[in-house]
């Protein structure tokens, strides 16, 4: 659904987070490889479970890329670099490329 704020639009983008025992102090978004913006976060019903997140992005159309990486309670930001599931657990920022109308 599309948020309306004055004249301008806003889509809702959201997804969960998890690091384990470390946690999640926020979640940032990044649209275009623009600026790191921070989204809001649910608080989680415990230090170990998934975080719910959600950022409303301003619309705009046409082709975009969305990234998303989460912050340690430590402040230590998410490992940009992909890496399998096997032998210590996946690693990257987490990208979609949409076309947006």
């Amino acid at each position: 659904d599309v948020i309306t704020e004055g004249d301008q639009q806003l889509v809702p983008i959201g997804g969960m987070a998890w690091a384990g025992a470390r946690g999640i102090s926020k979640v940032e978004v990044r649209v275009d490889e623009g600026d790191w913006q921070e989204a809001r976060l649910r608080t989680p019903i415990s230090d170990r479970t998934w975080v719910i997140w959600r950022y409303d992005w301003p619309f705009t159309e046409g082709d975009h890329r969305f990234e998303v990486r989460c912050i340690e309670t430590d402040g230590t930001a998410q490992i940009e670099s992909r890496a399998g599931v096997r032998p210590s657990g996946a690693t990257g920022i987490h990208s979609v490329s949409e076309t947006i109308a």
